[in-house]
C-alpha cells in the first residue's frame, strides 16, 4: 500500500532522529564528506600574512597663533591626494622591482596586473578622533602578501613614503603659496604704484583746486578783496588828488602872470584864489592831521599869496611905482605841483596796474573755489583706490611675510609630520585564511547536509517503519496486532558487532574532528 500522500506529516523531529539513526552510515558520511571537504579547503589554501603599522598625525611644533600653517589643513584631501601618489605605477613598480615581488605574475610579463594587485594587497584606514568623528588623528597602512617577511618590508617601503611624501608636499605646498603671494604683491605693489602716480599727477596738476586748500584760498581770497578794497580808495584818493593839483595848477599860472598892467598899475591879487585856498585847507583839516604833506603846503601856499598881497597894499600906500616883480616864488610853486601831478599821475598808473592784478588774482582763487566741489569727487575717487590698493598690498605683504615663515617652518621640518607609532609588525599568523572558522563551517555545514539528506530521503521513501507512522496514515484503521522482530543467535551476534563496530567509528569520528579542529584553531 502506497501512503505516500499521507507521508509527509509523519515528520517530526522524533521521527527525523529516528530516521537519522536508522540511516546512520549515510548520515555520518555526508557529515564527514562536508566537514573534511571544508577542513582540507582551509588547509590547502596559500597563507596570506598582512603587516600593517600605525601613522600619527603630529601637529606643529611652534604654536600656531605664532605661525600660521600656509598648507591646506583638511588632512583627508591630502592623505587622499598622497595615497594617489604613492600607488602610481611608478612608485609601486619600484617597490615591486626592489623587493621583487609577485614572481609568478611577473614572469608572465602582466605588469599591468601585478600592479593592480598589489593595490588590493595594499590597505589604508583612518583613525579618528575619539569624540570628533570629522577630525583625523592617524591612519593605518598594512599590506597582505603570503609570506610574513615580505608583508613587513613592503609596509615598512609604504610607510617611508607616506613620511617622505608628506614632508615634501608639505614644503612644495607652502613654496607655491609663498610664490603665488609673492607674484600678487608684485602686481599689487605695481597697481599701487600706478594709482599713487595719478594722485601725484592730479595733485601737481590742480594744485590750488584742492580740497585740503580750500581754507588757504578763502584766507587769501579774502585778504585779496581787502586788499582790493584799500587799493581802490588809495586810487580814489590819488584821483582826488590829481583833480585838486590841476586846479592848484591853473590857479597859480594865472597868480604867476605880470602884477602890473601895460600902464604899470599893479594888477590886484584876486581875493577869492585865497578863500577857495583857505576853505580847501579847511576841508583837508577835517580829513587829514595837521602834520599831512598836503595840509604842510597849502598853509605855505596860503601864507605865500598872504604875504604878497600885504607887500602889494603897502607899495600902493606909498605911492612908489616899483617895477612889477616876477613872483618867482609862485613859479617854484608851479613847478613843483606839476612834479606832484606828474608823482601822482604814477601812482594813478601804479594804482591800476595793481588793481588790474588784484582782480585777476581774485577771479584766479574765485575759479579755484568754483572747481574745488569736482576735484574733491575726483580727488575722493582716486584715493579711494589708491586706499584700497594699499590694503591690498598691506594685506598681501603680511600674508606673504606670514607664509615665507611658515615656509622656513616646513623646510626645517617643524610643521606638522607623519610618526610612525608602531612600526611595521611581524605577523606569527596569516590573517587568511582562518582555518579554524572554516572547520567551524564544515561542522555546520556537514549537519546541515546531513539533515537534508535525512528530511529528503524520509520525503521520498513511501514505508512506514512504526505504529504511530501508521495512526498518522490511517487513522481510521485499528491496530489489532503487533509482531515482533525475530531474530536468531547468529544474527543477534552480528547486530551486536555491527552496533560496537558503528559505536566505535562514531567515537572515532567524535575524537577526529575535535581534535583536527583544536588544532586547527592552535595552528590558526
Amino acid at each position: 500500500m502506497d501512503f505516500n500522500d499521507e507521508k509527509p506529516s509523519s515528520i517530526t523531529p522524533a521521527g527525523l532522529l529516528a530516521a537519522a539513526f536508522r540511516r546512520r552510515w549515510l548520515v555520518l558520511g555526508v557529515f564527514l564528506l562536508g566537514w573534511g571537504a571544508m577542513t582540507a579547503a582551509a588547509w590547502l589554501l596559500p597563507s596570506r600574512y598582512r603587516s600593517e603599522t600605525l601613522i600619527m598625525v603630529e601637529q606643529q611644533r611652534v604654536p600656531e597663533h605664532y605661525v600660521v600653517s600656509n598648507v591646506a589643513s583638511d588632512l583627508q584631501n591630502r592623505l587622499q591626494s598622497m595615497s594617489e601618489q604613492i600607488l602610481s605605477r611608478t612608485r609601486l613598480e619600484t617597490i615591486i622591482t626592489n623587493l621583487k615581488l609577485y614572481p609568478k605574475e611577473r614572469a608572465r610579463n602582466d605588469l599591468d596586473g601585478v600592479i593592480e594587485k598589489m593595490r588590493t594587497d595594499i590597505n589604508i584606514e583612518l583613525v579618528r578622533t575619539p569624540g570628533n568623528a570629522q577630525e583625523l588623528s592617524a591612519f593605518k597602512v598594512s599590506f597582505s602578501a603570503p609570506s610574513a617577511r615580505v608583508a613587513q618590508q613592503v609596509t615598512s617601503a609604504l610607510t617611508s613614503l607616506f613620511i617622505e611624501e608628506n614632508l615634501r608636499s608639505r614644503e612644495q605646498q607652502s613654496e607655491q603659496t609663498t610664490a603665488f603671494l609673492q607674484d600678487q604683491l608684485k602686481d599689487a605693489g605695481e597697481k599701487l604704484a600706478e594709482d599713487d602716480r595719478k594722485l601725484r599727477e592730479f595733485k601737481t596738476q590742480y594744485l590750488g583746486q584742492l580740497p585740503e586748500q580750500l581754507q588757504s584760498n578763502l584766507q587769501i581770497l579774502s585778504g585779496l578783496q581787502s586788499r582790493l578794497q584799500s587799493t581802490t580808495d588809495d586810487m580814489n584818493r590819488a584821483q582826488q588828488q590829481r583833480l585838486y593839483l590841476q586846479s592848484l595848477l591853473t590857479e597859480y599860472k594865472a597868480v604867476a602872470r605880470p602884477t602890473t598892467t601895460a600902464e604899470g598899475t599893479p594888477v590886484p591879487a584876486g581875493d577869492d584864489k585865497l578863500d577857495k585856498m583857505r576853505a580847501q585847507l579847511a576841508e583837508y583839516l577835517q580829513k587829514y592831521t595837521p602834520e599831512h604833506p598836503d595840509v604842510i603846503r597849502l598853509k605855505k601856499e596860503i601864507a605865500a599869496l598872504e604875504a604878497q598881497d600885504s607887500a602889494t597894499a603897502q607899495q600902493q600906500k606909498g605911492g612908489e611905482a616899483a617895477p612889477a616883480p616876477r613872483p618867482a616864488s609862485g613859479i617854484d610853486t608851479v613847478a613843483q605841483i606839476e612834479s606832484q601831478l606828474r608823482a601822482n599821475q604814477f601812482e594813478i598808473t601804479n594804482r591800476q596796474a595793481e588793481l588790474k592784478k588784484i582782480q585777476g588774482d581774485i577771479d584766479q582763487y574765485q575759479a579755484r573755489l568754483n572747481l574745488t566741489p569736482m576735484r574733491e569727487q575726483q580727488l575722493a575717487s582716486l584715493t579711494r583706490d589708491y586706499e584700497q590698493q594699499k590694503a591690498n598690498y598691506d594685506s598681501l605683504l603680511a600674508k606673504k611675510l606670514q607664509s615665507e615663515t611658515a615656509t622656513s617652518l616646513e623646510k626645517r621640518q617643524e610643521g606638522e609630520q607623519f610618526r610612525m607609532i608602531d612600526p611595521p609588525s611581524l605577523p606569527q599568523k596569516p590573517y587568511w585564511p582562518n582555518r579554524f572558522m572554516l572547520c567551524l563551517a564544515g561542522i555546520a555545514i556537514g549537519l546541515a547536509l546531513a539533515a537534508g539528506l535525512v528530511i529528503g530521503l524520509e520525503l521520498l521513501d513511501p514505508k512506514v517503519n512504526n505504529k504511530q507512522e501508521l495512526a498518522i496514515a490511517m487513522p481510521a484503521v485499528p491496530v489489532l496486532a503487533n509482531i515482533p522482530q525475530l531474530v536468531t543467535v547468529d544474527e543477534q551476534r552480528k547486530m551486536t558487532r555491527r552496533l560496537v563496530a558503528e559505536a566505535i567509528a562514531a567515537g572515532i569520528v567524535l575524537l577526529v574532528v575535535p581534535a583536527v579542529t583544536a588544532i586547527t584553531y592552535l595552528r590558526g
